[in-house]
Order: structure tokens, then sequence, then C-alpha cells
């Protein structure tokens, strides 16, 4: 492997007094468009200018549309919320499926995790599909997830399986009005009819005490089996331990216990490329943070070939060492992370991320990787 090229998309106006550009997703659809969402904010915690918005480009990165926000957030119950992320899913043609995070924003000065009884305000999924590669978008729908009694961020964009079948991928935190211990979900809904609705839900990962965070999952070749990998923190050591890893063979509907990946750090998502091998990407803030993108030929068991695709030059952002509170308070310092992979074909994958010197002022970078 080596690297091609490298890119930044272009960061939006000082003016408009949103710095902090994070969890960006990008989706190449079969025009060879990239359309590139991300999370705009005045600060990286607990901003109270929060927006996600959307970008394009037609030439591979060179330029980008002016960003904007595509969609007017609703309110639920007569409670105002604000977009926190949406990622896109390509369904064919012209047919993009986007999914967007709602954050509950009536009282903007609260923190969106609460550390007193480790609950999240109020968040939800609505969706929303085009039919011109993304030029206009139809009127937010709200997805059901009464039935898993918590707030429901996402993990990521949605995946396909091989029987046309669509999966929603999120994790399952705690209310505030829940008396009841934290215990973490990662989780999914399904929808067999092109996104029109969605249920179904499945359990991934469901373990007092043991925190499988942002899960990153992908479907493989054979259009069933998944590989999902895991940010593991054990809340019994207070500790963070290596990535740990689990596979589906029946299209997400049962997943194998987590296993340890023996590499340490938060990954991103997969995906599989020529002859059925596997590239991941992680980032490691143990030292300066570090992305490391690696090739694996069983599934993400062991790694063949590695290749550090970013390094910033700054100091350790990461304590391995770390009780459940601190965690949270330690992530909203990160101005590198979010890492993920697109296999654009031609023996060439695509890593994105976010990266600044500071949280609250960053912005969305790329790296053109070979993998001949």
């Amino acid at each position: 492997m080596y690297v091609l090229e490298r890119g930044d998309v272009p960061k939006l106006p000082e003016a408009l007094g949103l710095g902090s550009l994070t969890f960006p997703n990008i989706e190449v659809l079969p025009s060879g468009r990239w359309l590139l969402g991300f999370k705009a904010a005045d600060k990286k915690k607990d901003g109270i200018k929060m927006q996600a918005m959307m970008t394009w480009s037609d030439d591979f990165g060179k330029t980008w549309a002016a960003p904007y926000v595509p969609f007017q957030i609703p309110k639920i119950n007569e409670v105002p919320g604000k977009s926190q992320s949406l990622y896109f899913l390509s369904l064919g043609g012209e047919r993009v499926l986007m999914v967007i995070n709602w954050v509950d924003s009536s009282a903007p000065h609260l923190p969106y995790y609460d550390t007193q009884d480790e609950s999240l305000k109020d968040t939800r999924i609505f969706y929303s599909f085009s039919e011109n590669n993304g030029l206009d978008w139809s009127i937010l729908q709200l997805m059901d997830t009464s039935m898993l009694g918590g707030p429901v961020p996402l993990t990521g964009p949605p995946m396909r399986l091989g029987d046309g079948s669509l999966i929603c991928q999120f994790e399952i935190n705690k209310y505030k009005s829940d008396p009841k211990k934290w215990v973490h979900r990662s989780a999914l809904l399904f929808s067999g009819d092109e996104g029109k609705t969605w249920g179904d839900p499945v359990l991934v990962t469901n373990y007092p005490d043991m925190y499988y965070w942002d899960q990153r999952p992908n479907v493989l070749a054979d259009g069933y089996t998944l590989v999902n990998f895991f940010w593991t923190l054990d809340g019994r050591k207070n500790a963070y331990l290596n990535i740990h890893r689990s596979i589906s063979r029946n299209g997400g509907r049962s997943w194998t216990y987590p296993e340890d990946t023996g590499i340490y750090g938060q990954p991103g998502r997969p995906v599989e490329i020529m002859e059925g091998k596997l590239a991941t990407i992680d980032i490691d803030r143990t030292k300066n943070p570090t992305i490391t993108v690696r090739i694996s030929s069983d599934e993400g068991r062991t790694f063949d070939e590695d290749l550090v695709v970013f390094q910033a030059s700054l100091p350790q952002q990461d304590s391995r060492y770390i009780k459940m509170n601190d965690a949270w308070a330690e992530m909203a310092q990160f101005s590198v992370g979010h890492p993920h992979l697109v296999y654009l074909g031609k023996e060439e994958l695509l890593a994105y991320f976010y990266q600044g010197r500071h949280p609250d002022h960053t912005g969305i970078s790329y790296v053109k990787i070979s993998i001949k």
C-alpha cells in the first residue's frame, strides 16, 4: 500500500462560527459523485450552534459544492431539536437514503451526556430520500425506535444486504428518567421495503459493564456476512481494551461474542476489497494521534499489511486507564478522529477523518491509497 493523494475539504466561513467539523461520512454514488455529510458546531463539546450539513464533489474531491443544511429539522411532540449527524447510502441509480440524528435542544445549556446518572439527551433518527444524486430530499420521516427504550445515536451509514433489505445501525443509551443502571447496547433495525418502514430490532452487544462503543459494521461480498469492530471500554477495570470484533453469518440477525483483535485504538468502518480481503482503519491516540489502514485476509482476525496514513504532531489524547465519566470528558478533547474507508475500485481506497490542532477548530481530510 502507498499514498496516492491527500486532500482537505474547505472549511466553513468564519462568520458562521462553526469551526468544529466532525463525524464525516462519504458515500460514492454510481455517477461518481462523492456525497459528504458532517457535524458542524461552534465547539465540539455541547455546542450551542450545532447542525448536520452536507456537500458533494463531482471531481474526486478536488472541488466541493458550498455546504448546506438539506432539511428543516422538525419538532417531536412540540420539543425542538437539532441535527447532530447524517449518513448516506446509495440505493442505485440516482436514489439515495439519508439518516439523520435528531437531539433534543429544549435545554441547550445542559450537557448531552449527564455524568450524574449516565444518561443522554433524547436522541432520535429521521430518514429521507433523494431521487437526483442528493440535490433534493423528501420530507423527513421519524423512524420508530420507541420499542428500544433509550436514546439512539447513529454509529454509521445504513447498509444493504444481498436480498436488498436495508440495515440502520445505532447505539441504545439511557433516558434521563430511567432509574435503572445503564447497560450500553449496539443495535440494528431492518427494512424490507427500500427504507419505507423499519423494524425487527436486533441487539449486537448487550453486556453489563462492557462498553462496545462505536460499532463499525459492513456487509461483505456474499451479501449476508457482516464484520463489526468496536472501540472497547471495560467498565469494571476502568480501562480501554484492544479493538474487538464480532461476526454475523446471517445478515445481522445474530452475532458472535466480541473477540480481541490485538490492535489498540478506536476503529473505523471497514471495507472488503479485491480477492476477498478486508481493509480496516483505526486511530491510536496513546502517543500522538495516528491513523492506520490495515489489510486482512481472514475477516479481521489477523493483519498482513499496514500503512500509517496520518500522524498528528500533537501530544497524547487518550488515557488507557480511565473511568466512564472521565472518558466522556476526554472524548470532547479529541481533535483527530472518526476515520472511515470507502473502496473506490481499481485497487484504490479512500480514507477520511476529521483533524486539527484543537477540538473546536477541525476540518475534514482524506487520503487516497493504492492497495497494489
